[in-house]
């Protein structure tokens, strides 16, 4: 299967190594608006991937992956090759799929890969969809996770003045995705399996975490399901290593027969 990844990041880097060692994949193509990233990826590659256009990856490769930001899913998504019977997408900024959600319905060949990410608890609420009636995610990040964001940059929040556990944000998804869009792709994978509307989410900021934590709490006819995550920060600190391993265990699964969980 020939492979092709935007964004050369963290994330990308990780499943860039992880396919290169993999003999069922082949990594025929990277993109990166900051060529220098391109460049000192392929040092640590064995195969040496060719820097190509977003057209030229969509066109050439049977497994896209996204692991770029949330602003060019759109792009992808709008982009006409993309709609070639047996391609796969893999989309890592699962923020950007809510503003495009016309777009995605529309795609007919093209299976969509949705990744767990930093949570746990996704088969149970998918299986629930419909009949939840509450539905809460509560995100705790180290400072460092949280600086930077325009939430944060707006409403001037000094992050270094918080010396206990604070709720600094309380919204809706939309709201969410607005003021934290490197932190909120937990929230927004949360509403693509189970198209609830009215999703609370809560971030939290404590400065004596060293973990990225996610707590969802649902409640409906079907009774309650609590699910929670304490997640080692990457390299990145906005994102966690079990972001990656949930993207690579996805990529696994494409050949295996046996199946666990939907």
């Amino acid at each position: 299967m020939k492979v092709g990844i935007i964004g050369c990041g963290f994330i990308g880097s990780e499943l860039a190594q992880f396919i290169d060692r993999n003999k069922y994949f082949k990594l025929i193509g990277l993109n990166d608006y900051d060529k220098n990233k391109y460049f000192a990826l392929i040092k640590k590659l064995k195969n040496k991937p060719k820097l190509m256009a977003l057209n030229g990856i969509i066109k050439k490769c049977d497994l896209i992956v996204e692991s770029a930001t949330k602003n060019i899913v759109e792009s992808i998504l709008k982009n006409k090759n993309l709609g070639k019977k047996g391609k796969k997408l893999l989309v890592m900024s699962t923020g950007g799929l809510i503003g495009s959600l016309s777009l995605l319905n529309k795609i007919k060949n093209c299976e969509v890969l949705l990744p767990s990410g930093a949570i746990a608890g996704l088969d149970a609420l998918k299986a629930v969809s419909g009949k939840i009636n509450s539905l809460v995610l509560t995100t705790t990040k180290p400072i460092k996770g949280l600086e930077g964001a325009p939430y944060i940059l707006k409403n001037k929040v000094k992050l270094k003045n918080i010396k206990n556990k604070k709720v600094i944000f309380e919204g809706n998804l939309k709201d969410a995705i607005k003021g934290f869009p490197q932190n909120i792709n937990v929230a927004a994978t949360l509403f693509l399996a189970t198209r609830f509307k009215r999703i609370k989410i809560k971030i939290v900021a404590d400065p004596k975490t060293k973990f990225n934590t996610h707590e969802i709490e649902a409640s409906g006819s079907f009774g309650k399901i609590y699910a929670a995550t304490k997640n080692v920060p990457s390299k990145n600190p906005r994102t966690s290593y079990l972001a990656v391993l949930s993207a690579i265990n996805v990529i696994v699964s494409l050949n295996n027969k046996i199946k666990v969980g939907n």
